[in-house]
This record gives structure tokens, C-alpha cells and sequence, in this order.
């Protein structure tokens, strides 16, 4: 079995929850506010260790009173945090996040430390594996994110890109990734297109990056599920009910960690996205992000 190498993000999340979302030039009361463990990297590798794989976190965080919280909440999730510097120079990165009262939220993001991790840090910290599964998202420099893939690939591990937030990517860079994750809104700002507005209209544009040279595609669509695309085949899995939704804010990185620890754990594509859409539904069943994953099962 593999390990889950992610490069990514660490931050503080301070949420408030609201009965609605303000309106510009707006003033609204929250009904409650939290400080909580984020950022898609530990967020990811949160994940991936409660989905049962040896996950490690290569990241920054600053030399604050947060920094040294979220690095012991990370080891509470399992998250091996030795790669994980401390940045005297900057601020813990942080997530400002509104969350309504139907589950939906919005992020502002201060990438503080974030903005440090680079390529040559993961390189020194970790041998990589044939076995293993690297996993990057678009919270840490795009040049970072370039370093490692070439980083892994010479290794021979496997890469998983989170493409969130979107950032303008090389097309060489983008061939050069094995499994590329994308919702709906950032499948159309990839592809130059408007975003899919259906399953068919998904299936489509997975199909159009497969041909960017990408051999695993998968695009999540909400409410609707999922499609996905690789060598094998493509198809749709619709969204699982496994309750009322209570907070949507990690699902999409629960979805993520769980889907790399079954390519890690040697499950097939599309076995590994039924794995990581059973994971997210189960996050969104409680408050927060990492702090939803406790309730995860571990891939067979």
C-alpha cells in the first residue's frame, strides 16, 4: 500500500453561520462563530488518514498561537506533520467562512505561510514512492505545485490535482498530472468554456480533458454527484443522501483525501470516486471541515 504525500494549505478557518448570506453593503448577526482546523492541504490529509492511508503533509505555518493549534489538530487526525514548517516570518495562513442556514457557505482566503511552501521543501523532507499518491490543490504558489509533479513523476508516484481556487496552468503542466479534480464552475474556467449545466453536458468536458492528456478526470456537480473519466470507461454517480446537510465547507476536500487513499490502498478510478463521494456525503452529515471527518470509514 502506498502512502498519501499531500502539498498544500494549512489554515485557521474562523466561521460564522448566518441565516442567509449579506448582500453587498450589507450588515447581518451571525448566530454563531468557531475557530477551527482548514486549508484544502491538511483538510485533504485529514481526509485521507481517517479514509485509512499513511498520509503526510508537506506545508507552512506561521509562528503564531495557531500554527502550533492546528499542527497538534492535525496529528489528532493522524496526519504525520514532519514535514510541516514552521514560518517565523509570516502568519498562520487563514479562511474567513459564512456558512447559511441551508449549509452553503463563502470563503475569503489569506494565504499568510501558505504562500512559502515550495517544491524543493517536500523534496527534502520525503523520499517518494512508485506506490504513493501526491495530491496538490490551488492554495500554495502554482509554481510549487509545477516543482512537485515533476518531483513525483520521476519517482514514479501517481498525482492527484485538486484544481481549486483555479489558477492559469501551463498545458504541459496539466498533461503531466494523472488524476485532475474539478467542480463544475472550475471544469468551464479550464476548458475556456461555459460551465457544464448537466451530467451529459459533464461527461463532455471530462472527455475534452482526458484529451489535455489527463488520465483520470473526475468533475463534481453538487446536488447532482459526480462524473468521471479515465482509460476504462466514464460514467455518472448521483449524489448520496446519507442525511440532512448541515455544512457543505469540507466535502469537496473529504471527497478528495478519501478517492487518494483507495488509489493508494490499489482500488481502480472509478472504485476510488465512489469511495471519495461516499466520504464527502458523510462530511456534509456535521459542522466544520476536518472536524466532519471523524465519522469517515476507512476504504477497504
Amino acid at each position: 500500500m502506498g502512502r498519501v504525500i499531500v502539498v498544500g494549505s494549512v489554515n485557521q478557518d474562523i466561521t460564522v453561520t448566518v441565516e442567509r448570506f449579506p448582500a453587498p453593503g450589507e450588515t447581518l448577526a451571525g448566530t454563531s462563530t468557531s475557530y477551527r482546523l482548514g486549508g484544502k492541504g491538511a483538510n485533504q490529509a485529514a481526509a485521507a488518514a481517517h479514509g485509512g492511508a499513511e498520509a503526510l503533509l508537506v506545508g507552512r505555518v506561521g509562528g503564531d498561537a495557531a500554527g502550533i493549534t492546528l499542527r497538534e489538530e492535525l496529528r489528532g487526525h493522524g496526519v504525520d506533520v514532519s514535514a510541516l514548517r514552521t514560518d517565523e516570518e509570516n502568519t498562520t495562513g487563514i479562511a474567513f467562512i459564512t456558512v447559511s442556514a441551508t449549509g452553503e457557505n463563502t470563503i475569503i482566503l489569506d494565504a499568510g505561510a501558505n504562500a512559502r511552501v515550495t517544491g524543493a521543501q517536500a523534496a527534502e523532507a520525503i523520499d517518494v514512492g512508485v506506490d504513493d499518491v501526491v495530491v496538490l490543490q490551488g492554495e500554495v504558489p502554482a509554481v510549487t505545485n509545477e516543482e512537485v509533479i515533476e518531483w513525483a513523476h520521476r519517482a514514479g508516484a501517481r498525482v492527484v490535482l485538486n484544481l481549486a481556487p483555479v489558477y492559469s496552468i501551463a498545458p504541459e503542466t496539466l498533461a503531466g498530472v494523472d488524476v485532475l479534480v474539478v467542480n463544475e464552475t472550475e471544469c468551464g474556467l479550464v476548458l475556456g468554456s461555459p460551465a457544464p449545466g448537466s451530467p451529459e453536458e459533464a461527461l463532455a468536458a471530462a472527455a475534452a480533458l482526458r484529451e489535455r492528456g489527463i488520465a483520470g478526470v473526475l468533475v463534481t456537480l453538487g446536488a447532482a454527484g459526480a462524473v468521471w473519466a479515465c482509460a476504462e470507461g466514464s460514467g455518472h454517480m448521483p449524489a448520496i443522501d446519507l442525511g440532512p446537510v448541515v455544512d457543505t465547507t469540507g466535502a469537496g476536500d473529504a471527497s478528495v483525501g478519501v478517492l487518494a487513499a483507495a488509489l493508494a490502498a490499489g482500488h481502480g478510478f472509478a472504485s476510488a470516486v465512489a469511495e471519495g463521494m461516499r466520504a464527502g456525503s458523510t462530511a456534509v452529515l456535521a459542522a466544520g471541515a476536518a472536524a466532519s471527518y471523524v465519522a469517515i470509514a476507512p476504504v477497504s
